[in-house]
């Protein structure tokens, strides 16, 4: 599967706002958060400086700002980086930008080697990138000091698939079962059943294959919402009393942090750390 930046562009461009809302539009998608922002708790530290790669509109450029750390902003997307500089404005955050850039992660050319203490790719910047994530990867890293953090998610293969499973089967009736077979096969989202969203999905033995090719050590991976998926009304019951939630949130760290739980949530988290 061709790793196309136009088309990536393009997506995000039309794509617009609507990305701010995806993690706050449901509680399982506030638990999809909370589990990327936990890491980001544990490896980023004020006065870091750190490169957000496809930071969109800003849901951990904020988080990061509230850190205290350093931030330079580097989307393929000039859309998705004009509403982060927005909503940094908004929220009075924009002395912990350094920078807006419009780039692709294949080529980060223009930093030096080392420059930052993090890198952090949240959402699914290696899965767009197709196949060009281990150029992607080395990218990543070679930009990170030694001893440094690159913070990544992709899409999970099999937790979307299971989260997604009744418009899945209703894709095998409008576009045939084979094209809709192909993706359940291959994690390679595309052609007329993505509208639009290409992608390549990933198991975790695929992406630890990845990770493991490349001069870093694998701090931790977790899901992203491994007991929320497909489970809105636990949540709304688990949401109502304070004590509960927080004592929820809770059993999803613990458990998403299992390897028979890593392929479960709707996005796969691995922390690196580069060798010195």
């Amino acid at each position: 599967m061709r790793y196309d930046p136009g088309h990536v562009r393009r997506y995000f461009d039309e794509y617009g706002s609507r990305e701010w809302d995806r993690l706050a539009s449901s509680l399982e998608g506030q638990v999809n958060f909370h589990m990327h922002q936990k890491f980001l708790l544990e490896y980023v530290h004020s006065g870091d400086r750190v490169l957000e790669v496809g930071p969109g509109p800003g849901r951990f450029t904020r988080e990061l700002a509230a850190l205290g750390a350093m931030i330079v902003a580097f989307d393929i997307s000039s859309e998705q980086l004009r509403l982060n500089q927005e909503r940094m404005e908004y929220e009075g955050m924009t002395e912990f930008v350094e920078a807006w850039i419009q780039g692709d992660v294949t080529d980060l050319g223009r930093f030096e080697d080392g420059e930052f203490d993090a890198v952090v790719a949240y959402g699914g910047p290696l899965s767009y990138v197709c196949d060009q994530a281990d150029r992607a990867l080395a990218e990543m890293l070679r930009v990170t000091r030694p001893g440094g953090y690159v913070l990544l998610s992709v899409m999970s293969h099999a937790g979307t698939t299971r989260r997604f499973l009744p418009g899945i089967l209703e894709l095998a009736f409008q576009h045939g079962l084979e094209k809709v077979d192909e993706v359940t096969r291959t994690g390679h989202l595309r052609g007329a059943v993505s509208s639009g969203h290409h992608c390549r999905m990933y198991c975790w033995s695929e992406l630890r294959a990845l990770l493991e090719k490349h001069d870093c050590d694998i701090v931790t991976a977790s899901a992203s919402n491994f007991l929320a998926v497909q489970n809105e009304d636990a949540l709304r019951v688990a949401h109502s009393r304070s004590r509960l939630w927080e004592t929820f949130l809770q059993w999803e760290e613990r458990l998403c942090q299992e390897e028979g739980a890593l392929d479960g949530g709707t996005h796969i988290i691995a922390v690196l750390c580069k060798r010195d």
